[in-house]
């Protein structure tokens, strides 16, 4: 089995070079100088400027071991774009895929090789619309950056659609058992399909996810949280659901109506998709056990909290400028976390649920505001300051820059 990674993208390409020819993407030593893949320039006529393989990746390894290649001119493949093709492999046509020029096998599929700085559909080097350039660790990398990547099709990370054609499980053969799954890209601005197995269709919330990177969890779940707030480094598997605005309020008057009375966990007629359903359905996007959340002791069961809520340490003002700010959530489990600390005492208390906070709350309330805690979409937030007394340690986990994706093969 091979192991890719998805990895950060930071730069393009090196600086262009006389001839047609670029800087190293990973150079050892009296390597000879890599071609364009993203120009297609600097091989020979019949040649294409692609990803080879000199090392095979070790997914059994501890830590697990990425390939190991270069960017160099092969012999241009048959298979065209969107076919399936199998994997680069060192000791495999020399180390090169068999895709035509321009493109790169990734999960048994060809797909155009693109420029990570250029925004979908800016023309030449840009993915099409409804594509985000991905790139993967250890292909096309130079420093720890990934010069190029391919494009990978846009998806919804509740239902798990492709954007175009609206195919299942990000274009799965079978949805039941997808072997793609919708993460986020481009700082979360965005999402895109990215490769996925049975062996993580286990892996939900609050599991331990299998790497450092956002398909390490099973499809519509990604590494997101911390355990908890003992300051403690490791990451666990959190749902993604459709957050509904709450408060003490709202929840006491939601008593008398089961309708609403777990809208806490998030909204029960949003479509969302577990791993192994056929398709996406209602009661499928909230934070309820066995769907996207987990138990807890606390009777309100999990948060569905709005995603800019985690990526702003709880601050409105410095919320990341996501599309998805307002229309997606992750489930929290707020009880884990000991944060709170009451005037005079030193001892921690776990957070309340949004059903348990007001709409507003002076700034001396040890717990907060609904609106501060992300129990409100953004746009209804701004406006209302952090209490000066919180200093919350449960934010994204993978921290701020952009995301590592990982992929099995």
């Amino acid at each position: 089995m091979k192991k890719l990674a998805l990895g950060a993208l930071l730069t393009g390409l090196a600086a262009a070079c006389g001839g047609g020819k670029v800087n190293l993407l990973d150079a050892g030593v009296d390597a000879p100088q890599a071609c364009n893949p993203i120009r297609q320039t600097g091989c020979k006529a019949n040649e294409k400027c692609t990803w080879i393989v000199d090392i095979d990746a070790d997914p059994t390894a501890m830590p697990m071991k990425d390939e190991i290649g270069h960017a160099g001119c092969a012999p241009v493949g048959a298979t065209p774009d969107g076919a399936t093709c199998t994997d680069a492999a060192a000791a495999t046509n020399g180390g090169a895929d068999t895709c035509v020029a321009g493109d790169l096998c990734i999960a048994q599929k060809c797909k155009p090789i693109c420029d990570p700085q250029l925004v979908a559909g800016a023309g030449a080097g840009a993915c099409a619309a409804d594509y985000s350039c991905s790139g993967y660790r250890g292909v096309f990398e130079s420093g720890g950056a990934a010069t190029a990547g391919v494009c990978e099709p846009a998806c919804d990370p509740l239902t798990q659609r492709l954007k175009v054609g609206a195919l299942e499980a990000c274009g799965s053969a079978d949805p039941a058992k997808p072997r793609s799954t919708c993460i986020p890209a481009s700082g979360l601005k965005a999402f895109a399909c990215a490769p996925t197995g049975p062996s993580l269709y286990g892996l939900t919330d609050r599991a331990v996810p299998l790497g450092d990177f956002p398909n390490a969890c099973a499809p519509g779940f990604l590494p997101f949280y911390f355990e908890d707030a003992s300051g403690a480094m490791k990451t666990l598997c959190s749902g993604m659901c459709a957050p509904l605005k709450m408060d003490k309020d709202i929840a006491m008057a939601a008593v008398n109506d089961p309708t609403h009375v777990n809208d806490n966990r998030g909204d029960r007629t949003a479509l969302g998709k577990l791993p192994t359903d056929a398709m996406p359905g209602p009661m499928k996007s909230t934070c309820d056990v066995a769907v996207k959340g987990s138990a807890v002791m606390d009777l309100h069961g999990e948060d569905c909290r709005f995603l800019w809520f985690p990526l702003a340490q709880g601050d409105p003002t410095k919320a990341l400028q996501s599309p998805y700010n307002d229309t997606l959530g992750i489930c929290f489990a707020y009880e884990k976390f000991l944060t709170v600390t009451m005037p005079g005492m030193t001892q921690k208390f776990p957070e309340k649920s949004c059903a348990d906070l007001p709409v507003d709350a002076p700034a001396t309330d040890p717990y907060g505001s609904a609106k501060e805690n992300g129990c409100y979409p953004l746009s209804q937030s701004l406006g209302f300051r952090k209490a000066a007394h919180r200093t919350p340690s449960y934010r994204l986990a993978n921290g701020d820059g952009p995301m590592v994706r990982h992929v099995f093969d």
